[in-house]
């Protein structure tokens, strides 16, 4: 095209914003091929509606064979996990025999993501042991017990092998389940108001044949009302002749005679942990359950190992010892005059700030005193 010119041959077709126009070329292709691209879309959608009908004709047929293909498919993972990760065929007994009795039980995904071997530990709940009230520091594991049998008790209800050494688990008809609860802007409650919501609905509906699963219930308010209401909300359940496993920092349960271990179904037991004399030492998870009751929540040592400065950690160690002694407790301020001391290298920074005219330094003498406050 020359000079704006179309060429002789162009036949004008139509315009809207553009002018569209053919050349001899493309009507031959019009003639020859046509609109290709209409034939193939109206050729498979003539398919695709054949398809449909004859898959319609055998629908029932269809269905019952993806659900057979479903449960294959469960069985074959049942049986690979089984072989795979040393679980065993559990003794699933009549609701009326009201027992959840484990050998050496282990969560089984607690215990695939660990680097260090899993701590098992044995169940034992039946018509002379109903409720397992659990105490001890956090990190112990209670948590995680708590979680390991409502999930073995499960597992076996579906009809897998559990990871145990031997397991006998009564019909159970309902599992409840009351873990603390996190705060969301969708929710118009507190925390403990859902909690609060959560335990009523279990001890509206929770039956002789049910598991109760209770982590740190109560600590959402003060601790006199805390304990106050686990209390209460466990002897409702002890009347129900419930199945409860029952994790608390509340030792107060037990030592002021609220709970009577060994009577009425109860048993106490505690997740055991080396606990340090001194806050320079570690302490030692051990992840054994046994039966009595923990002697402390160990929370100076549970902030230690979670990261708290040790000069913090230090300072709560002076205020539970003049507490226990019924001592004052005097302000920081105060024993901080009594112990006032600079390093060479604090002296040091002082003189060097003071001594420096910061609008003209150069990065070197930048450099120098952030090295200095480094090594303080």
């Amino acid at each position: 095209m020359e000079n704006g010119a179309l060429p002789d041959d162009f036949e004008y077709v139509f315009s809207e914003s553009l002018s569209y126009f053919k050349s001899a070329e493309m009507r031959q292709l019009d003639q020859n091929i046509g609109d290709l691209d209409a034939f193939i879309k109206d050729a498979e959608t003539l398919i695709v509606a054949e398809l449909e009908d004859e898959i319609l004709d055998h629908e029932s047929e269809l269905r019952e064979t993806f659900i057979a293909l479903a449960e294959l498919d469960c069985i074959l993972s049942f049986a690979g996990a089984a072989a795979d990760l040393d679980f065993v065929r559990p003794r699933v007994v009549s609701a009326s025999e009201q027992c959840v009795e484990i050998s050496r039980g282990r969560h089984p995904l607690q215990e695939i993501v660990l680097d260090t071997a899993f701590v098992p530990n044995d169940t034992t709940m039946n018509t002379t042991s109903r409720v397992t009230v659990i105490t001890g520091p956090n990190f112990s594991g209670k948590s995680c017990f708590a979680r390991q049998v409502g999930v073995l008790v499960y597992m076996a209800h579906i009809g897998c092998f559990l990871p145990c050494d031997e397991a006998r688990i009564s019909l159970t008809d309902q599992i409840f389940t009351q873990f603390s609860s996190t705060e969301t802007c969708a929710v118009p409650q507190s925390s403990f108001q859902l909690d609060l919501s959560r335990m009523g609905a279990i001890l509206r509906r929770a039956s002789q044949h049910s598991l109760v699963l209770i982590d740190e219930f109560g600590k959402g308010t003060s601790p006199a009302s805390g304990i106050s209401l686990l209390t209460a909300a466990l002897q409702k359940l002890v009347s129900n002749r419930s199945k409860v496993i029952c994790t608390t920092h509340f030792l107060e349960i037990f030592s002021i005679g609220l709970l009577v271990d060994s009577e009425n179904g109860i048993s106490a037991m505690h997740m055991t942990v080396h606990v340090p004399e001194t806050a320079n030492d570690s302490a030692v998870p051990l992840f054994r359950m046994e039966h009595g009751i923990a002697n402390s929540s160990a929370g100076l040592v549970c902030a230690k190992m979670a990261g708290v400065k040790k000069a913090i950690v230090d300072r709560a160690y002076e205020i539970i010892k003049a507490i226990k002694k019924r001592q004052k407790v005097h302000p920081l301020a105060e024993l901080l005059r009594n112990d006032i001391h600079m390093t060479l290298d604090s002296k040091h920074a002082i003189r060097s700030f003071v001594s420096t005219s910061w609008r003209d330094a150069s990065d070197d003498q930048i450099d120098a005193f952030f090295s200095i406050t480094e090594r303080m």
